[in-house]
């Protein structure tokens, strides 16, 4: 494969281990996360009197499958370039990556809900990641990509973070949970000043692969029989439901430069997805009341993105979704990811890729969405 430009659209920092202790005023912090000594002698992250999350899982980079562990390790066993920017600079030359976009690491189970916070303590816990994460993207902006955590028990102080990461250098998106905090769900009117903030200040929004809805919290399904296994197996398709919801509110059509992206669902589910998106368009859209002239055929590309590690349905498939809406990543440093050997991973995913196609993947596509010179 000819030299070419990469960048990996779904990476994630792993937050300090004092980050919200040594931040929030005094009167949050026992309501914050913390990083605490568990019974196993490991180290995972505690909130209030939720069971804990270990370290484990979401800091694989670099270690076999053989070797993969969800509890036991400690802060020592965090590779660096997790949590220090320079050596994650080092570490994407290591892999031959130009430019990585990163999400939270353990942050996202607080933001998905999986260990809930409380409503007062949420917003300062996601403003203070965010400076954290502008302060990590410093280091090099055009390299290292942040994506920012939006408050969301009010709408307003959702759009008021979201103006605000627009400003900070190295961020250029926003995280959405799989389902907001709340009883109305995406599809709700509510929204719509944030959506419209989103098209307005032209920052893509997310939405990342977690716990889908209806699953048992995580510490449940990790005590249920092949519990990992489902949870590890069916996790990918916990954007499809979320997507739905936003896209058949016609908010595409209102805000034609509003972009949601799939991150680490994978793409092989896609082509029908968009298929079944199409046809319900096409048959049902006047019973339902759909008012919308452009449809799914339009979106993908232009509204709707994805990104992916290794998947080979999803590649084999690739003109049915539209190559303009798929985006590779490494997913460093968690257990999925390709680190250290992202080149020949290209490679073989790629082998029977037309190189023009294969550019728009792991380069062009991502540096349109986030403005990566």
């Amino acid at each position: 494969m000819p030299d070419k430009r990469i960048i990996s659209a779904d990476d994630h920092v792993q937050e300090p281990a004092d980050l919200w202790q040594s931040r929030l005023p005094a009167r949050l912090r026992e309501r914050a996360p913390k990083l605490v000594t568990l019974p196993d002698g490991g180290q995972g992250w505690q909130v209030a009197d939720h069971p804990p999350r270990p370290l484990g899982i979401l800091v694989m980079a670099g270690r076999s499958p053989e070797e993969f562990q969800d509890s036991g390790l400690t802060w020592d066993d965090v590779p660096p370039g997790c949590y220090d920017p320079q050596k994650r600079l080092a570490d994407l030359d290591i892999d031959g990556i130009d430019a990585s976009v990163l999400y939270p690491n353990v942050c996202l189970d607080f933001f998905m809900a999986q260990v809930p916070l409380d409503a007062d303590v949420a917003g300062p816990c996601y403003r203070v990641y965010n400076d954290h994460l502008a302060e990590f993207c410093s280091a090099n902006p055009q390299r290292l990509i942040g994506i920012g955590l939006l408050p969301l028990d009010t709408v307003e102080g959702a759009i008021a973070e979201l103006e605000r990461i627009a400003g900070m250098s190295g961020l250029r998106g926003a995280l959405l949970p799989i389902v907001p905090p709340g009883d109305e769900d995406w599809n709700d009117p509510k929204f719509e000043p944030l959506w419209a903030a989103a098209s307005e200040v032209g920052l893509p929004l997310s939405i990342h692969a977690g716990r889908p809805r209806g699953m048992r919290p995580r510490h449940e399904i990790m005590r249920m029989n092949a519990g990992a296994a489902i949870y590890m197996h069916i996790g990918p398709f916990s954007t499809a439901e979320t997507i739905a919801h936003i896209m058949w509110t016609g908010v595409f059509e209102r805000y034609p430069n509003l972009r949601i992206v799939s991150v680490e669902g994978g793409i092989g589910w896609l082509p029908f997805f968009k298929e079944r998106a199409q046809r319900v368009f096409q048959k049902h859209r006047a019973w339902i009341g759909a008012k919308m002239e452009t449809g799914p055929e339009e979106w993908f590309g232009r509204n709707i993105f994805a990104t992916f590690e290794q998947d080979e349905a999803g590649i084999h498939a690739r003109d049915l979704i539209g190559v303009d809406t798929l985006i590779w990543a490494s997913d460093y440093p968690h257990s999925e990811t390709s680190w250290p050997n992202s080149m020949e991973s290209i490679q073989k995913t790629f082998q029977h890729v037309p190189e023009d196609q294969v550019r728009k993947i792991v380069h062009d596509n991502a540096a349109k969405l986030y403005d990566i010179e």
